[in-house]
């Protein structure tokens, strides 16, 4: 074979890997795209999390390093150096590694994973590890963002710990020294350490939620009217956005803000019920019909709705664990006298389908044995 062949066959296998390695990027950079548009199915969730778990995944390290040195330039300093960061975060997925993969299905498998690391959860730690101990004369902040589908285990700064709902965003300070406070859009469950001298923030789009140390929910959806906090234990101070002091909530007790028409109600509850989402149950304890719709709708993220005001009458009371929304509903309807349909659903212009949208009615030939 003479030099000439050689140099062509040479540039061929140059040509050929830089093809290769285009087309991993891209691969790589299409499913980091799809799984924060909530597009990946559940074998290629654990196949992206595995990737990230793995040190030795150079493609996935090249990936971050390169998205973090573009993150670094809007804090000024190009140079800082990743590999230590890194190294704490692997430090991290190790301790939450499962021990006994045998006798776990996939589903938990899966959840475990998401809970540990996925991407979004990846930058926050990144953030808190370089923001820690960085003089900055900036307000710094870190970001988690639940995708839907997953509830994700948090810890913050002062050693709070909490669960993030799906669909859900948590904004906080990456240094708590002088505030602790944390911005939320969706459902989380907080668990925060006590420090009378630095009192604990939550903020919503309409309220101030303060604490020192306690247990409690709180749900703020964007696409909903209402606000909710349920306290398990301690006490919650809430008051408005403009600082109108609202309310003192004591455990076992409910704030519902109406948001259009700008009042509240505060009632008794079993606040364990409200809280057990973060265990994958879906608890009702004698809820009305109303409740028991909304509750649907938030767990599901479909559009649950009550078109019948004899329902209003009964009450539900039962637990789910990781049920279908089709055997909730079958259930619903076995023990209660509704039936239910689901609508057919519709696309928009991107061909992306709309909510499940399921009405409840009352079952007129079943209702003399629910008397």
């Amino acid at each position: 074979m003479d030099i000439s062949t050689k140099q062509t066959n040479f540039e061929a296998l140059v040509f050929e890997y830089k093809q290769k390695e285009k087309y991993m990027s891209e691969s790589l950079k299409n499913t980091f795209s799809n799984y924060f548009g909530g597009k990946l199915n559940l074998k290629d969730h654990i196949s992206l999390a595995e990737k990230i778990a793995d040190p030795q995944n150079k493609e996935v390290d090249e990936f971050i390093r390169n998205e973090w040195a573009m993150h670094l330039k809007t804090e000024g300093d190009p140079i800082f150096k990743l590999d230590h960061l890194l190294d704490k975060v692997h430090h991290h997925i190790r301790l939450n590694e499962v021990k006994e993969p045998n006798t776990l299905n996939a589903w938990l498998y899966f959840q475990r994973i998401a809970a540990i690391l996925i991407f979004p959860i990846l930058f926050s730690f990144l953030a808190y590890f370089y923001f820690q101990g960085k003089p900055s004369a900036t307000t710094s902040f870190a970001e988690i963002e639940c995708p839907m589908g997953v509830r994700t285990k948090f810890q913050l700064p002062d050693g709070s710990t909490g669960h993030l709902n799906s669909g859900s965003r948590l904004k906080y300070l990456v240094s708590f020294a002088s505030e602790r406070k944390v911005e939320l859009t969706g459902e989380a469950f907080f668990d925060v350490v006590h420090n009378a001298e630095i009192p604990f923030h939550v903020n919503t789009k309409n309220l101030d939620i303060k604490v020192v140390g306690t247990t409690f929910n709180v749900i703020a959806n964007e696409n909903e009217n209402t606000e909710e906090i349920i306290l398990q234990t301690g006490r919650v101070d809430i008051s408005s956005k403009s600082g109108e002091k609202l309310t003192v909530m004591k455990p076992n007790e409910l704030f519902s803000l109406d948001v259009e028409k700008r009042s509240f109600v505060k009632n008794k509850v079993e606040a364990s019920q409200y809280t057990s989402w973060k265990e994958g149950k879906l608890v009702f304890r004698n809820e009305n019909m109303q409740q028991v719709a909304r509750r649907l709708s938030r767990w599901y993220n479909a559009e649950v709705t009550v078109d019948d005001r004899l329902l209003e009458d009964y009450t539900f009371h039962a637990t789910f664990l990781d049920e279908p929304l089709d055997e909730v509903l079958k259930l619903l309807s076995m023990t209660t006298p509704l039936s239910y349909k689901e609508e057919k659903r519709e696309s928009n212009a991107e061909g992306v389908f709309k909510k499940r949208k399921i009405v409840l009615k009352i079952n007129q030939s079943k209702i003399n044995q629910f008397k």
